[in-house]
């Protein structure tokens, strides 16, 4: 686990500067504390830093960017490859001599051997710059999911890269500009969609794409991989067998945990308590008896409290298990800190508590983690989830095929009867548009607060490089745009498929890769720690989304057919508890502590000319008025404006 920045040009022009790529390496130095190198190549036109975090191979020679003996290819990568070995194995039967135990090596020679079609044989989590010496090509790569992330700025000269975007503001040729219409997004989201980012003319390439520079320094992009697209196709008389589907999930996590047991660091488990960590923890026991378990809880949010559940799993499976309690002035005293490693807004306060029990893990001497993000995606876990399915079977659908006029009479008299519905009313304007009831698993606000609240909603220009990431996307002050443009792909792909299918896809389009991994990835890069996501391992993936809806909502349970597999693996109450979640106690935050709401009050004051060049100041402040007075929760709101109001990009 690793970090890089540099850049590539693109016309005869170059710029050698070695203490600038030291300056955009310091940047990203906690990604990497345990080495940093810099390349500079004038024939080829390319410069990079790297920061290494030693997880496998500890030694020098595992130093990168790494190159083949004869210099014909190269790479830099961040992230891990699990089947290293028996790629490796198969590569020197080919020919290839290793003279290290990395796997950054077996990737280069993978890529050598194979060329781009290489990233098909990995099985791991990666954001790579590969580069081929004979053809004069480069390629930008970004892993299946999107655990890891690839950042990227394209002007006239050249094309800068990195692990994270505070690298590029070191470069001359780079302004920190607000773009609108990832604000306009971003608002909706949590997060800027890909391949947005909050800054004008910086780009975050999609999971499963890459980017290629041919040798006329031409930028194509292409997807390479896409979870409807499995290796494997299994029978549709397996898929519906509740026992064998069973049978699978057991065993594509049993090895999907063993194999990111890689490594040749101290590992743990973030254990919540709830089923994804401690079905981790079970599997983790199989292979080794030193499993060390990290819980954390705040002192001011009981009611997120799983320490309980944590204990109870950890005396279970006998781990050496740590705990921390944290209080809001710990998460106040983290807040820029935390916003100046998230990059640009991921408007998710569980990035404090992620923060703190990573820091938890290092001080603790272990540098790789399990997690268990992706499951409640998956598998139909959230009760939200559950929500919207029961709406959509009980009333979007039967009433889809209305006349759009009977639709838009109603949305008019339920806003007449209904004024302080808002989240209802949103619905029902999406409904009576023919739109696609679930757009995301956290929407913040709706299409008319959006245009409540923001000062304008014109500047939104057409991007040329969105086009070419993702053609006939329409690019307007419209975030349905975003979910119309992965639902067509969708339907393309898989036509049959429904309605929880779609949800599904949709998360792994946007919510998964660019906010919960995100969080993930910052928040325990933050500490130098690398985080691991079995559940995401694409084998699992891959047979998840075949898996039958009936089977992950079913009789009223979410996370059914994941919850079967846990038993005989876990205690019953262990599974079939309330969910709690993973969160922090941002209402009372907000109502009743002491740090954040003054906070929030003061940069109000302070940013004030730059807030209201952007955001009407009456509706900020009567998001802010609401949530005191206890008449109505603008929590999540409050906390998605404070965070873009934090980066910086209002001056």
């Amino acid at each position: 686990m690793c970090g890089f920045a540099g850049y590539i040009a693109l016309k005869d022009q170059f710029l050698s500067d070695e203490h600038l790529l030291r300056s955009m390496g310091s940047c990203i130095n906690h990604r990497g504390p345990d080495g940093q190198k810099v390349w500079i190549d004038n024939q080829q036109k390319i410069a990079l830093v790297f920061q290494r975090l030693s997880i496998i191979d500890l030694s020098d020679n595992a130093m990168q960017p790494m190159f083949d003996a004869n210099k014909t290819v190269v790479i830099t990568f961040n992230g891990e490859i699990y089947n290293y070995k028996k790629l490796r194995t198969e590569l020197e039967v080919r020919g290839h001599y290793f003279k290290t135990q990395s796997d950054t090596e077996v990737f280069l020679c993978a890529f050598k051997e194979w060329g781009i079609a290489c990233l098909d044989r990995l099985e791991g989590m990666f954001a790579a710059v590969l580069g081929n010496f004979l053809t004069n090509e480069w390629f930008f790569v970004r892993d299946r999911i999107g655990v890891k992330p690839l950042y990227f700025a394209v002007n006239d000269d050249y094309l800068s890269f990195g692990s994270e975007i505070k690298a590029l503001w070191q470069l001359p040729w780079m302004q920190k500009t607000v773009n609108h219409q990832a604000l306009y997004h971003y608002l909706t989201f949590l997060v800027t969609p890909a391949p947005y980012t909050l800054y004008k003319g910086v780009y975050k390439l999609p999971a499963g794409m890459y980017v290629k520079i041919d040798s006329k320094k031409e930028l194509t992009f292409h997807e390479w991989y896409n979870p409807l697209v499995p290796a494997i196709t299994y029978a549709q008389k397996d898929l519906a067998n509740e026992s064998f589907c069973i049978s699978k999930i057991q065993e594509l996590l049993t090895a999907a945990v063993e194999k990111r047991l890689i490594s040749d660091v101290p590992y743990g488990v973030f254990l919540s308590g709830g089923i994804d960590s401690s079905l981790i923890t079970a599997l983790m026991s199989r292979y080794t008896d030193n499993v060390q378990t990290f819980n954390i809880s705040f002192s001011d949010g009981p009611e997120y409290s799983e320490s309980l559940w944590a204990k109870k799993v950890s005396k279970l499976f006998n781990t050496n298990h740590h705990e921390l309690v944290i209080s809001e002035k710990d998460a106040f005293d983290f807040f820029q800190k935390m916003v100046y490693h998230q990059d640009e807004p991921l408007a998710d306060p569980v990035c404090i508590p992620l923060y703190y029990v990573s820091k938890l893990l290092k001080e603790q001497g272990v540098t790789v983690v399990q997690v268990g993000e992706g499951s409640d995606e998956l598998y139909c876990g959230y009760q939200s989830y559950a929500q919207y399915i029961n709406a959509y079977n009980r009333y979007y659908q039967p009433t889809q095929f209305l006349p759009q006029t009977v639709k838009k009479a109603g949305v008019w008299l339920a806003a007449k009867m209904f004024p302080a519905k808002k989240q209802y009313l949103s619905f029902l304007h999406q409904w009576a548009g023919n739109q696609h009831m679930f757009w995301t698993g956290a929407i913040a606000f709706s299409e008319k607060a959006k245009r409540d609240l923001l000062v304008s909603c014109d500047d939104h220009a057409y991007d040329p490089f969105i086009e070419k990431i993702y053609p006939g996307m329409r690019q307007q002050a419209d975030s349905y745009a975003i979910v119309e443009y992965h639902l067509k792909k969708l339907y393309e792909k898989k036509p049959e498929a429904d309605f929880l299918q779609s949800m599904i896809y949709l998360e792994f389009k946007q919510r998964l890769p660019e906010l919960l991994l995100m969080r993930v990835d910052k928040m325990t890069m933050a500490t130098s720690v690398e985080g691991r996501v079995p559940f995401l391992d694409h084998a699992h993936v891959e047979f998840a989304f075949q898996v039958s809806s009936s089977l992950k909502y079913k009789h009223g349970v979410t996370k059914y057919i994941l919850k079967k597999a846990c038993e005989g693996i876990l205690p019953d109450d262990i599974i079939y508890r309330k969910k709690i979640g993973f969160s922090a106690p941002t209402t009372r935050w907000f109502k009743e502590g002491v740090y954040f709401k003054e906070y929030f009050l003061d940069l109000l004051a302070t940013k004030k000319d730059s807030l209201e060049q952007l955001f009407e100041k009456k509706e900020v402040e009567s998001i802010l008025r609401h949530t005191q007075s206890a008449s109505r929760n603008y929590t999540t709101q409050l906390w998605a404006l404070q965070n873009v109001i934090q980066t910086g990009v209002l001056g």
